[in-house]
């Protein structure tokens, strides 16, 4: 696997990055591969780092216990390194993984997941993600919710072959609009695609980020 190759080379890397602005320490912010989600910020010294180049497997540094930790080691819910890149400082890392089960011991799937406005107000939300993840969220609702005002829902009352015929259409409007339409038009209609699809893995019980994991797999394996 990739990370044989740089355990190979973890002494250079070890020796490149600078530990010594923190006091041993390095920032390490954690994002799931098929989201792009950010799952967490923690920390790593040289044992930690080296641990993980080891095994693949995310450690950290807990300044709170005084001890390295193996992410997971309690709750099963591990993060299985895909990609390491470093800042333009070497002073800090990201890490790209594949996260088993939730990232935050609140249950959430993400540790950034209380947004706060001007006013310092928290708003708890379902977790950090793109506009995509979003709008996954509000067709869940909808489907959860079933508001006889949502076009959504009203959509999928109807059943898979309704959703489907829906997405036939607009397949074909933005094929039509890709050929004889300006830019703007194009980007509209491959938005209502967009929608629709998402419509028809919430109803067939998928989502977004199962697609997402999907292609991680194709692009990083298992």
């Amino acid at each position: 696997m990739w990370w044989t190759v740089l355990r190979v080379k973890a002494n250079p890397l070890l020796d490149k990055l600078d530990f010594e602005k923190l006091g041993g320490l390095i920032p390490v912010v954690t994002v799931d591969v098929a989201t792009g989600r950010v799952l967490m910020m923690a920390f790593m010294n040289k044992e930690a780092l080296s641990k993980t180049l080891e095994t693949g497997l995310m450690h950290y540094w807990s300044r709170s216990r005084g001890r390295l930790w193996l992410k997971g080691e309690e709750s099963g819910h591990y993060q299985r390194v895909k990609a390491i890149y470093t800042d333009c400082d070497w002073d800090s890392l990201l890490f790209l993984v594949e996260q088993v089960g939730v990232a935050c011991h609140t249950g959430k799937f993400s540790c950034f997941h209380n947004r706060v406005d001007d006013g310092l107000k928290v708003e708890r939300l379902g977790g950090v993600g793109s506009i995509i993840s979003q709008l996954q969220e509000v067709v869940e609702d909808r489907l959860r919710e079933k508001p006889s005002s949502s076009y959504t829902w009203r959509l999928a009352s109807k059943g898979l072959q309704a959703v489907l015929k829906k997405l036939h259409e607009e397949l074909f409007e933005l094929t039509y609009a890709c050929t004889c339409e300006d830019a703007d038009r194009v980007k509209a209609e491959a938005a209502d695609l967009l929608y629709h699809l998402v419509l028809l893995l919430a109803v067939r019980g998928l989502s977004v980020e199962d697609v997402m994991r999907e292609l991680a797999k194709r692009r990083y394996g298992e």
